[in-house]
């Protein structure tokens, strides 16, 4: 039977290698993880590339305003193409791609598909209506909402209506279709987790790296993929003999 929950490298697992590197990326595929994210933006020539800020630096431009070669220039390395990463974790690891923006759902999803299949890869965003163009155009690919919008992108007076909806985010998922949630940890523990068990949905937690938080996740049989920095340190723990969390969140006996 599988292992669960799953482990997922998240940005290819940072314990040997520097996040988000293509030798992050390879050393993945030896960690004893089952899934491996990879953010995706699109630069001003078109490519998709694995990169989680929206700039590189503080004050560069935006991604989406320079091209490849000036991208890789700021980084000071070749930033992995999105391709070339699903063609590396092609039937080795299970794809989590995490767009980081909208306008290229339909690009993404269909190279996924091609090379990964649709069986092969989860997507998740932030954006309700993300999760809904990719369930329109592609109703076999899985897909979960993100939960856990960083406070400093948001607004003051918008705080507290979105952290309800990501407490209570039912009428959300429902609306945009998704098949389950992307869920920050701190999320997960107040309500969420209890209320993706009770509608049965598919769950992702993020990203925890503390052996307190990997132990306490690891052993919730509401959590289907842990999603961590530390990979083969989830793995080694997964391994230990351990007591089970149910639905209700506390030791069996």
């Amino acid at each position: 039977m599988p292992y669960r929950p799953a482990v997922s490298a998240h940005r290819g697992g940072s314990e040997r290698f520097g996040p988000a590197t293509w030798q992050a990326y390879e050393d993945a595929l030896a960690s004893g993880a089952e899934y491996v994210e990879f953010d995706v933006r699109r630069t001003a020539d078109g490519v998709l590339v694995v990169h989680h800020d929206p700039r590189v630096g503080p004050t560069g431009p935006p991604l989406h305003r320079i091209t490849y070669a000036e991208l890789c220039g700021r980084a000071g390395h070749d930033v992995p193409v999105v391709e070339d990463v699903m063609e590396l974790v092609a039937g080795r690891l299970v794809g989590h791609l995490d767009l980081k923006e909208t306008g290229y759902e339909r690009e993404a999803i269909d190279r996924a598909v091609a090379l990964l299949g649709r069986d092969g890869f989860v997507a998740t965003t932030l954006e309700d209506r993300s999760v809904a163009a990719i369930t329109r155009a592609f109703p076999g690919v899985r897909t979960a909402l993100s939960l856990g919008r960083d406070r400093r992108q948001i607004g003051a007076a918008r705080l507290a209506a979105i952290r309800a909806s990501e407490l209570f985010p039912m009428r959300r998922l429902r609306a945009c279709g998704a098949h389950g949630v992307a869920v920050h940890q701190a999320l997960a523990r107040a309500t969420v987790l209890r209320r993706a068990a009770r509608h049965r949905l598919f769950t992702m937690v993020w990203t925890v790296n503390d052996d307190a938080g990997l132990r306490r996740f690891l052993a919730d049989a509401r959590v289907d993929v842990l999603i961590t920095d530390r990979p083969r340190r989830a793995v080694h723990l997964r391994g230990e003999p351990r007591q089970t969390l149910p639905t209700g969140g506390r030791p069996s006996s």
